[in-house]
């Protein structure tokens, strides 16, 4: 975990070792970068704003490395620039401070279990398809400006294949306990990813949220 503020730190690692996690604390991105050279880690925990090495520029240095274990920032920015550019360097999820913590747990174990089930690159048709490690779709070799939510909602579908995504689910993954959500936007986003992969891709389980049904993504 890279967290300059003890206090905060020390919270989440006694709450986590709790859930039976163990937990290292770093308190700059120097320190978190020696000490993952030493540890094989499950997944990193990233504040942005912190001394010598901040974390985005760690994820960076992570990723450039090789490092493809699962990262989540917990951070007060809130500006999209920011965001886009921790997914853009590959991360896989983000809270805004202040947290809550068993939103934090289940978000952990959501990215535990599906790291393991998605393959790097996923062909949605032929024309498009997604890179998990750039959190981008392709259309051939030419990168397309989507909108971070709808690479998220993609993931999720993806993760969970075959199955019913709730509605519930799609917020849990799109937004933090402290943003603003409707089942309108969740329409619109659905609607977004439809555009790519097809409009008879994704199938409206009345009532209670979305299942990909498009058999040929490989």
């Amino acid at each position: 975990m890279l967290e300059d503020n003890l206090l905060f730190a020390q919270t989440l690692q006694e709450f986590l070792q709790d859930e039976g996690f163990l937990v290292n604390i770093a308190k700059d991105g120097e320190e978190a970068l020696q000490k993952s050279y030493h540890t094989n880690y499950d997944l990193y925990l990233l504040d942005v704003k912190v001394p010598k090495i901040d974390g985005l520029e760690l994820l960076k240095m992570l990723r450039d490395s090789g490092d493809n274990k699962p990262a989540m920032f917990i951070t007060s920015y809130q500006d999209l620039e920011t965001l886009k550019k921790g997914y853009m360097l590959g991360c896989d999820d983000y809270m805004k401070k202040p947290i809550d913590l068993e939103e934090l747990l289940y978000r952990i174990e959501t990215l535990l279990k599906n790291r393991k089930k998605l393959s790097t690159k996923v062909r949605l048709n032929d024309r498009y398809y997604y890179d998990s490690k750039q959190k981008t779709i392709f259309y051939g070799d030419i990168s397309m400006k989507i909108s971070l939510k709808v690479i998220l909602l993609l993931e999720l579908l993806l993760e969970n294949r075959s199955k019913v995504v709730t509605k519930e689910l799609i917020i849990q993954k799109l937004w933090s306990s402290s943003d603003k959500h409707s089942y309108g936007s969740i329409r619109v986003y659905v609607s977004k990813l439809k555009n790519i992969i097809g409009k008879d891709s994704i199938e409206n389980i009345k009532g209670i949220g979305y299942k990909l049904i498009q058999k040929e993504l490989i």
